[in-house]
């Protein structure tokens, strides 16, 4: 009668392969994390500045939008419905924006879009990596979708 040996699975098996798989179980990076803060946070001073133009608004849209996306995953402490106002709001701001050239933001806009700010630059921080790929990525699907609006400046959220 033959034995029959058990494969075993080499150690580590069950872990991820490689360096990236395992950076997308961590949070970002703290200087990629900064540097994606410091566009969206800029974009929103021009805002407040009374000095936005579409860029801006663009970008304050998709950082919305992101922010959005993470807390319907269960990555936020904003109330979801607080969240989709807001949205609807900046996503007015871009249509008005795009059909009359002027870019300047209500100023009743200006807390409820530094309180998103504020909650997408602690998800950037705090969140998965993976999740805050799979945000962009549904947010890449969004745009491709939509006219120009959110298109104009994509590369301020990334």
């Amino acid at each position: 009668m033959m034995s029959r040996t058990k494969k075993r699975k080499p150690a580590g098996a069950n872990r991820p392969q490689s360096r990236t798989a395992k950076a997308f179980l961590l949070p970002m990076p703290r200087r990629d994390a900064d540097a994606m803060s410091l566009q969206f946070r800029v974009a929103l001073e021009n805002v407040r500045r009374q000095r936005a133009g579409r860029q801006e608004a663009t970008c304050l849209a998709q950082v919305v939008l992101l922010t959005s996306f993470l807390t319907e995953e269960g990555y936020g402490e904003i109330d979801l419905h607080y969240i989709r106002e807001v949205e609807n709001d900046v996503l007015a701001m871009l249509d008005h924006g795009e059909a009359t050239g002027e870019w300047e933001f209500p100023q009743a806009m200006l807390d409820p879009l530094t309180a998103i700010v504020n909650e997408h630059d602690r998800q950037l921080r705090e969140v998965r990596l993976a999740a805050i790929a799979a945000a962009t990525e549904r947010l890449d699907r969004l745009v491709g979708s939509l006219p120009k609006r959110l298109t104009a400046n994509r590369d301020t959220a990334e």
